[in-house]
């Protein structure tokens, strides 16, 4: 057998194989062999034929079909073998010649990522600070949830209070509202009721008898889009939120803080702690961007963006049933098709499948992968917080495919943290030669062809 290989973009290559003449000599006659059994040969009974008078009846080429069909998988195989080439999908069939009989395959092969000098990435980080004024909006909201609605003696209502009352409405003879017990807090702009029904509210006291007329905008989401309605009420009572003030008492009544100033600090450890997850995640983001732009070569073949393309379809799918309107309705509604869907995932599908690629490959340069104890760790974390009898996700986290995947996870964990580290030039040096850049989250090798 005759094999020679010629590299192609996007780390591909092509693979031309010859068969031995014998091999392609006793195919044919196999095949002239079916052919006689399958069909009449004029001057001979089914199936004994002779392969001379095959060859006349239909042509030499018409066996080389059925040759190269028939010896395509076994000649694919052995070609892999001698070769030691390990694609990540099965190998195309681009073309077959005959006589000789030569067949072409393109084969995808594992992904080629070169970062280059990535440890002398630097991006600058933004100083991360907590103002004044962000205290005092989450020391309002805690006030909010300790406020108590208390009766309104003699002043009127005002946005922001709460009133409870009887009252009806329709709209063209339809019911809108028929409610002995209802609650409203005034607000300047209404999301349940037309412009202008809260105001009609505003001076109200209790005992008051209140009736008027709105109209819906012609754009309401509704049945009442641009039609007068009447509404009638009686007030049965107006209450004003008062909110506890902010001493030391307050500080005690929220939480186990003894003094105010402490509970502020509480809150500006707790704001900065949630905008340090947030910048971490942007600083990763924007070195990994850097990295990405700086690497020699991040090349991989088409069938692994395919891949990618599947997982996000799978994902939004899965996301689009959860919330009660499969993929199938959603294409019907706006008139899109799977092809459709597909070319509109194709490209957060392919930056998805790079950012990948990179940080697979950070994990294994920098020497990153998790180690059994880490996995034991993680697993003892899961149970620990989970229901210690549900056996399915026991079961699962002991498997080694569960444990792959909490290993990807930790590697993923510790790539990112080490991007953040590189980013700011505080990495620790390297100790020992990295790993090959080989990617780890491909397809296994491809053992037979696909027909083009």
């Amino acid at each position: 057998m005759k094999i020679t290989t010629e590299r192609l973009p996007h780390a591909q290559i092509a693979l031309i194989i010859q068969p031995d003449e014998q091999q392609v000599e006793q195919a044919l006659r196999k095949a002239a062999a079916k052919v006689a059994q399958r069909y009449t040969i004029p001057g001979f009974r089914k199936g004994k034929a002779p392969f001379a008078a095959v060859v006349r009846a239909y042509g030499k080429e018409a066996l080389f079909e059925q040759a190269a069909e028939d010896m395509g998988d076994e000649v694919y195989k052995q070609a892999l073998a001698e070769t030691g080439l390990q694609p990540v999908g099965p190998g195309v069939l681009e073309d077959v010649s005959f006589d000789p009989l030569v067949y072409r395959l393109v084969l995808p092969m594992p992904p080629e990522i070169d970062l280059g000098d990535y440890r002398s990435v630097r991006v600058e980080r933004p100083a991360i600070e907590i103002s004044d004024d962000e205290i005092e909006a989450e020391l309002l909201k805690l006030q909010e949830e300790q406020a108590e609605w208390l009766p309104l003696e003699d002043e009127g209502a005002d946005y922001g209070d709460l009133l409870i009352m009887r009252i009806q409405g329709a709209a063209s003879e339809e019911k809108i509202v028929d409610d002995e017990a209802f609650e409203l807090i005034l607000e300047q702009k209404s999301e349940g009721f037309p412009p202008g029904f809260d105001q009609q509210f505003l001076g109200a006291k209790t005992g008051d008898q209140i009736a008027f007329d709105v109209t819906y905008p012609d754009d309401w989401a509704s049945d009442f889009a641009g039609v007068e309605a009447h509404f009638e009420a009686q007030i049965i009572s107006v209450k004003h939120r008062e909110l506890p003030e902010l001493n030391d008492d307050f500080a005690l009544l929220v939480g186990d803080y003894d003094t105010l100033d402490a509970l502020k600090q509480n809150i500006r450890e707790g704001l900065l702690e949630q905008l340090q997850d947030v910048a971490d995640t942007d600083f990763a983001n924007a070195v990994l961007a850097k990295v990405i732009e700086g690497a020699v070569s991040i090349e991989y073949p088409p069938v692994l963006v395919e891949n990618a393309v599947d997982r996000v379809m799978f994902e939004q799918e899965q996301s689009m049933r959860r919330a009660g309107l499969p993929m199938s309705e959603f294409l019907r509604l706006t008139g899109r098709t799977e092809a459709d869907m597909r070319e509109m995932m194709h490209g957060r599908a392919e930056a998805d499948l790079r950012t990948d690629l990179v940080l697979d490959t950070l994990v294994k340069l920098e020497g990153l992968r998790a180690t059994d104890d880490e996995i034991d760790e993680r697993v003892s974390q899961l149970l620990a917080d989970s229901d210690a009898e549900d056996a399915s996700l026991v079961e699962f986290l002991q498997s080694p495919s569960g444990r792959h995947a909490l290993s990807h996870d930790i590697d993923r964990r510790k790539a990112i943290q080490r991007m953040i580290a590189i980013g700011d030039g505080t990495a620790p040096e390297l100790t020992s030669d990295p790993e090959p850049p080989v990617d780890s989250a491909t397809e296994p090798p491809a053992d037979s062809a696909e027909s083009a």
